[in-house]
């Protein structure tokens, strides 16, 4: 049985696909940069922002046609780990998933901490999942070593298994019920996520591998590992894991420029009232010794990154992550 969406005053679906920025209504300044960017690219799909609790969409959102979708699963609560970096909005790819069944044929559920630099998502979304009910980007932990076992699985006791990242995760919204998969979430949620992880851990286990890997031009997890590299592949979504998001201070020298501003122009014109990108327009170089680490860390990597690149024959078609 479905959930009940429930979406913004004035927003009624143009397509039957979607792409959704999660995020609860304290990351929405953030939110509203890569939404902003996808609703002005033009392509053919709905651009959304959803969120466990409905939010009062700023006009100039409502204006470039992005709506928001809120989604909740109550019967699941009790079982969902969080913490203070984490709302219940890190789960809105299982939420969706399962309230938008009827509703979206095909989502594209991304993190807030996104930017969004080219690509055509509609084709993405009409790609051939092979089957399965999820695609998604490998996780970066397994880039360079695909047969890396997770700590998540040995914690669970079982095999090595191909691993995605929860930042950008694709749906099929009918495959997604007709596999059980909110039913296998549950059950795993309440005997062994807590301690285990979040909803890259509760995704992750109850997939076990069964799962179309995407290209990771559209989940480019950057870190000083991919840093120079980023502006050889040319990504279509740059995800900014870990902690030094490119609003913050802590990025800086780290983190290009165009990214920073990228947000900081967002945050300043309809957001005023947020805390500011400071330095986004001054260009700051990392510590010689750093830079040395980074550089040897992607020569050293050379190889197995362009081995796992070549996985992919273009950046609209899906494989086989145990292949």
């Amino acid at each position: 049985m479905g959930l009940t969406p429930i979406f913004s005053a004035g927003f009624q679906p143009r397509s039957d696909l979607a792409v959704i920025v999660a995020c609860d209504a304290n990351y929405l300044p953030y939110a509203a940069a890569p939404a902003l960017a996808m609703a002005s690219a033009g392509y053919p799909h709905d651009v959304l922002i959803g969120g466990p609790e409905p939010v009062d969409m700023p006009q100039f959102l409502r204006d470039a046609g992005i709506g928001h979708v809120a989604a909740r699963d109550e019967t699941l609560l009790d079982a969902l780990p969080l913490d203070a970096r984490r709302s219940l909005a890190t789960y809105m790819e299982l939420f969706l998933g399962n309230a938008l069944r009827g509703r979206y044929r095909r989502i594209l559920v991304i993190d807030a901490d996104i930017l969004y630099e080219r690509g055509d998502p509609a084709q993405l979304l009409v790609a051939d999942m092979l089957g399965n009910a999820v695609a998604a980007v490998r996780d970066n932990r397994q880039w360079r070593t695909p047969g890396r076992k997770v700590s998540e699985f040995s914690k669970l006791g079982e095999p090595a298994h191909p691993y995605f990242n929860a930042g950008v995760v694709m749906i099929d919204t009918e495959a997604f019920a007709e596999q059980d998969l909110p039913a296998r979430a549950a059950d795993f949620a309440r005997r062994h996520l807590a301690g285990l992880g979040r909803d890259q851990a509760l995704m992750n286990g109850i997939l076990k591998g069964e799962w179309a890997e995407i290209s990771p031009l559209w989940n480019w997890q950057f870190t000083s590992a991919s840093a120079h590299l980023t502006s050889m592949v040319d990504p279509c979504l740059i995800h900014f894991i870990g902690t030094r998001k490119p609003w913050l201070e802590s990025s800086q020298g780290i983190v290009p420029m165009r990214m920073r501003e990228a947000f900081g122009r967002v945050l300043a014109q309809h957001f005023p009232d947020a805390p500011p990108v400071r330095g986004a327009t001054r260009r700051y170089w990392p510590e010689t010794g750093e830079l040395r680490k980074i550089l040897f860390r992607q020569w050293r990597a050379a190889g197995p990154m362009i081995r796992y690149l070549n996985r992919f024959p273009d950046q609209y078609t899906l494989v086989d992550p145990r292949a």
